[in-house]
């Protein structure tokens, strides 16, 4: 696996499941290492429908996410978001907005995308940008 020497980019994916799917991080592991020979899981974390925030690759690791900026970003999964449904819950988008501000206080000039941002996908099921500037206008915060 080669260093993550700079990021520029926070990356939010969804995982393409169901309401009623609970994925674990042995199905990712599963999906991304057996299935598609990758070293580790592609994401650095993920969030469950509960709320609960699972580190996966480790930060100091290029993932294996968004081929155009895997080299400068750390991918964050969301559990959801079958058929392009945004099916997330509160408390994991209450989670995803926490995970955003301590990586962003870490990495401060690092912006906030969707994997559509970078790609021609529906992942993550919702307009990550637009979401994070609006919870930053809600809570006072401003760019």
């Amino acid at each position: 696996m080669r260093l993550l020497k700079k990021v520029n980019h926070l990356v939010v994916h969804c995982a393409a499941t169901k309401s009623n799917q609970d994925v674990t991080i042995s199905d990712l592991y599963q999906w991304h290492v057996k299935d598609n020979g990758w070293s580790d899981i592609g994401y650095h974390y993920f969030v469950k429908f509960d709320g609960s925030v699972h580190p996966c690759r480790d930060v100091t690791y290029q993932g294996a996410h968004c081929k155009k900026v895997n080299d400068q970003s750390i991918g964050i999964c969301m559990e959801g978001g079958y058929g392009g449904v945004n099916n997330f819950t509160e408390v994991q988008l209450d989670a995803l907005w926490e995970l955003l501000s301590k990586l962003k206080l870490q990495y401060p000039n690092a912006c906030v995308n969707g994997h559509s941002h970078f790609d021609d996908k529906a992942c993550p099921s919702f307009q990550v940008t637009q979401w994070y500037e609006s919870m930053l206008e809600n809570k006072g915060l401003y760019l």
